[in-house]
Order: C-alpha cells, then structure tokens, then sequence
C-alpha cells in the first residue's frame, strides 16, 4: 500500500505482513493486510480493490493518546466513513475536521498529508472507499449539490460534499458492512457495490442533508459512545435514563440530544435496535430457540419478545428461526 505513516515521536512506522494474533479479529476475507505495532497499540490498514477502486480499511487499536501524520502518494477522492469511536484529523486546506462514530462525507485530497489525533485509548475503524476522478461525471446523478464540489476536484483544491459530516442511516451501514465482505464474491461484485453505495449517500445528502453540527465536546461525544458500548455489551439490562447519566455524567437532556445528533436515535430507541439487531443474528441456523434468544437480548416475556420482533422485522421470529445462517 502506497502510505506513510508518521508517529508523535517523529519517527516513520515500520509496516509488515506478518500479523500479530490480537488482530485476528478485525481480518476482512479477501481483503490484503500490513501492520505496524508500537507502544501506541497497533495500526492495521487493509486494502481490496478492482478497476481503480479500491477500498482501504484502517484500525487503530490504542493503548494512549496519540496523533499520526499520514502521507499519502497521489490525490485521492475518498468516501470515508467512519465506523467505530470518534477521530479528529487536520487536513491541508479543510482544517480540523471531527468525524464522529458513524458519520460519513465525500472528500478530495489534492495534498498527501494530514493528521489524525487520537484522545483516548480505545479502537478506531474507518473506512474509504477510493474512487477515480471521473465517477463525479460520468456515474453520478447531476444533483446541484455537486457543482462546487466537482469545480473544486477540478481545480485541485480540497473538498468536502457537505461542510458539516452526515449521520449515516442503518440502510447505509448495512450497504457498508455488505461491502466489506465483497472482497469474498467476484471483483465485479466490489465495484458494483462500491458504485450504488456512492450514489446512496449522495441521494441520501440530497433528500435528508445534515446541517447543523454535533454540538458535544469531545469528551461529551467520548462518554455517549462508552454509554452505547455498556448497552450493547448487556442487552439484557434494562437500561434507564437516570442509570445512562450517572453512567456519563451528563444530565438527560445532553445526553438525549447527544444521542440524536450522534446516531439519529433516543437512548431507548438504540436499545430497542440493538436488540431487534442480534436477536435477527441469534436466531439463524437454528443453533438458538426463540426462547433463549429473547431472554438473551432482554427479553423476559416471551409474547412481548415475539410481538416486538413481528413489528421491527414484518416477519415472525419462528420465521426468522428456520432461515439458513447468512
């Protein structure tokens, strides 16, 4: 892979193919790998490609606060969404830029350097899905909100699609998520889902835009992203807005509004999809019945357990039971 990546302490990190075991984990099938280890924790970027896209996964798995200046090799037209935690990069000519966990934007970097700040430790993951320049002509729908976007690739300048990142929706997620498996399906395959997702997220900008900015401090931000983690680790606690603020430390109505600017969802809501999310997931194969799984995700009563999922999926959950595991 054609990077550069330079720690805080001045010093260029050596990457390598051979993989530590703790990075088993976040492997993608098909996609090439190279790593690179430090007392910061360790950096893991992953690549797979097709016909001049291609599409590059980086994890930063940290162990402290640390910022990375990465050089790249030659401009880049960039779909990133990040995934996983909330990262601040300073890019040449677009300045501080905070993509918050699942926020998504369309991005030309004309300039190979930029950095990337670390506050806490914890995993970072995103994802960029490079595209050649003539995409923005050629395959996308003549949408106004492209005009100064495409004068500035044009002129070589940096551009952002939107001045203010876009909450991505669980539909764009699911594109996102599928993507990542193409590298396991044929090379056309990868393309192809690479150019509807593109096209989903510029529609989605032109039907449903992101205008105002997330409003939380980072460290705000950082204790609703810990608050989401403690939920979705127990599915089966009953969470409560008091035992979510003395868990955050903020008040009910920042952490509420955090939640919506963050995920487009009220804290019960989240809940609620976490659950309907892996209850989907449990139930196929057969390997769980639908009593175990309600209980699993929460559920105590078997009937609200059935009626819930009936109303979120339109299918029953004895329906879902009996599908083969995807």
């Amino acid at each position: 892979m054609q990077i550069k990546l330079i720690a805080d302490n001045y010093k260029e990190l050596a990457f390598t193919d051979q993989l530590p075991g703790v990075l088993a984990n976040y492997l993608i099938p098909g996609a090439s790998a190279v790593t690179a280890s430090g007392d910061f924790g360790h950096v893991l970027f992953q690549q797979l490609q097709h016909d001049g896209i291609f599409i590059r996964l980086q994890h930063f798995i940290m162990n402290r606060a640390c910022t990375f200046t990465m050089q790249e090799f030659e401009p880049l037209l960039k779909l990133r969404f990040h995934l996983i935690n909330h990262i601040q990069y300073h890019i040449e000519g677009l300045g501080n830029l905070v993509f918050y966990e699942q926020a998504y934007n369309l991005l030309y970097f004309p300039f190979q350097n930029h950095r990337v700040n670390f506050q806490n430790a914890g995993v970072y993951f995103s994802i960029d899905i490079h595209y050649p320049v003539y995409v923005l002509s050629q395959m996308l729908p003549p949408l106004v909100l492209m005009n100064d976007f495409q004068k500035k690739v044009i002129h070589q300048q940096p551009a952002m699609l939107t001045p203010v990142n876009q909450v991505a929706s669980r539909s764009l997620l699911t594109q996102v998520y599928q993507l990542m498996q193409a590298g396991k399906r044929s090379a056309t395959s990868l393309q192809a889902r690479s150019q509807a997702l593109l096209i989903a997220c510029i529609e989605n900008i032109s039907e449903q835009p992101v205008w105002e900015p997330v409003t939380l401090s980072m460290n705000e931000a950082q204790a609703i992203y810990q608050a989401k983690m403690r939920m979705q680790q127990d599915l089966k606690q009953a969470w409560t807005l008091k035992e979510l603020t003395q868990l955050t430390g903020l008040n009910d109505y920042k952490l509420k509004t955090g939640f919506q600017q963050l995920y487009q969802s009220s804290p019960a809501d989240y809940l609620r999809d976490a659950r309907m999310e892996k209850a989907w997931y449990l139930l196929s194969g057969k390997k769980y019945s639908v009593s175990q799984v309600a209980e699993e995700v929460g559920y105590t009563n078997l009937s609200a357990f059935s009626k819930a999922f009936k109303k979120y999926f339109n299918i029953t959950a004895r329906e879902r039971s009996k599908e083969q595991i995807e």
